[in-house]
Order: C-alpha cells, then structure tokens, then sequence
C-alpha cells in the first residue's frame, strides 16, 4: 500500500488512498510538522547538484536497511527546506520487498516533530493516478511521478510525489507549511525526489 503515518512511540500506517480520498469533513492523521517549520523558509535543492552524499541522518540506518531490503534503495542526496533540518532518522519498515524511513526534527514529542518519510515497494497494485487532487510531473531520467500538495482538514496531510523504476514504486512526503504555494511545494518535492533517481541506488 501507498501509506501514510502517526508518529510518537507507535507509528501506524493507514493507506494513502483512504487519506486522499476521504471526505473534507475526515480529519488527516498525518500532522505536518508546521510547529517545527514555522520558522523557517522553504527553498528548493539546487536541481543542478548531482554527486552522492547522502545527508547525515540517512548514514547510520542505511546498512541495517540494505541488511534486510532487496529492493534498491534511493535515498535523496538534497532535502528541502524545512526537512534539511531534520537530525533523526528512524527505520518504519525493512523487509525483503519494503523499507519505510521517517525523518524527525526531534523524536519523542509527537506529530510536531515530523519532517518527512520515504518508502519504496516492490510490486504494489495501487492504481498511481486514482487519489483525487493529483497531478502528473517529470522527473529525471525519463520517468513520471505523482504529486499531491499538502491538504489540510481537521490537520494536514504532507505533500507527497510518487513514482515507480522498474518493479518498485517510491514514495516521498515532506511537511510544508500549509501556507507554501502549492507551485513551491511541487519544485521543493520533485527536486529532493530528482536528487534520489540521479544519485541511484545506495
């Protein structure tokens, strides 16, 4: 499934579909994290930056998730404003056909302290264009992705971009404030996804 969180000691995924397609009136589960990020301007990565360095809190979950996965993992080398300043990454999911990586700006305080998650699937049988409010983008190399911005109920959804290579689909879900332009929001995302499909396989 294409699936979003609830952060704290128990993290519990429910389908993005579900989210997506839920009326207004149904309250997001996934709280944007716009207490940490409030202060902060929201800039796109360079697009033009293309070299490997995986940013720090990536560094010591990779082995243990290369351990577990058989899929390859991407992982972006820029992140976007606010979730640049993300320090801790903790591990959702790792298996042969999955792994779910959630970046907090600080772990133990709840959906405030959420920045971003990524995730990657082998062999989903979502339908990529079904959730309403989506539109399709270009990324690098010739592929398609998904966008959707942030959508705020009762609380906020992220934005998210998605996008299959080969067998696997990954997903990206970043925090903006609910106040960025959606224009802003697509750059930031599909540059932080651009930075992972250049920089390939970890």
């Amino acid at each position: 499934m294409i699936r979003f969180w609830e952060t704290g000691h128990k993290i519990r995924l429910a389908t993005i579909l579900a989210v997506l397609c839920a009326a207004s009136a149904v309250c997001c589960r996934a709280q944007t994290g716009v207490v940490a990020a409030s202060g902060r301007s929201v800039v796109a990565p360079s697009p033009t930056r293309h070299d490997k360095s995986l940013p720090e809190p990536f560094a010591s979950i990779l082995p243990k998730i290369k351990a577990k996965s058989r899929i390859p993992v991407l992982l972006p080398s820029d992140l976007a404003q606010p979730a640049s300043g993300a320090k801790h990454a903790v591990i959702e999911k790792a298996s042969d056909k999955e792994y779910a990586i959630i970046l907090f700006y600080k772990v133990g305080i709840g959906d405030a302290g959420f920045a971003a998650f990524f995730q990657a699937q082998r062999d989903p049988d979502e339908d990529l264009q079904a959730p309403p409010n989506v539109r399709e983008v270009e990324l690098s190399h010739g592929l398609r992705g998904f966008f959707r911005p942030v959508g705020c109920g009762g609380s906020c959804a992220p934005a998210n971009i998605w996008w299959r290579k080969g067998r696997v689909l990954y997903q990206i879900h970043i925090a903006f404030p609910s106040t960025l332009r959606e224009i802003d929001q697509q750059k930031a995302i599909i540059a932080v996804a651009n930075s992972a499909i250049l920089a390939g396989p970890r």
